[in-house]
């Protein structure tokens, strides 16, 4: 079975209403009763809204996406930075318990 992304999906979908909203607004314009300044007009208006909601729409689909991503990223990020600090917090710890085991004159120890 194939695999889709959710931005193929989200892309297909949009494209799907677009194609959808065309269809209704060309039969609409068959069966209106108006005159045609009154029509242009409306429909101006309605592509406009249309336009902006799709692109509203597009917009949030696309940023939880990468957003996700960035999320992902940065939480291996500080996962490898915790990981780093533990190292040295134990390399910390092995020298200090070096530097204060009994025997061990203070000149030896690292500067």
């Amino acid at each position: 079975m194939k695999q889709y992304s959710l931005g193929r999906v989200v892309r297909t979908g949009a494209w799907g209403v677009v194609v959808g909203g065309m269809a209704g607004f060309a039969l609409g314009l068959m069966l209106a009763p108006e005159e045609g300044r009154k029509i242009r007009r409306r429909i101006a208006y309605q592509l406009e809204n249309l336009g902006g909601q799709v692109g509203q729409l597009v917009e949030v689909f696309s940023s939880r996406e990468v957003e996700s991503e960035a999320r992902r990223s940065g939480a291996a990020v500080v996962a490898d930075a915790r990981e780093q600090a533990s190292r040295i917090r134990d390399d910390i710890d092995a020298l200090l318990l070096e530097i204060r085991r009994p025997g061990t004159a203070p000149q030896d120890a690292p500067r």
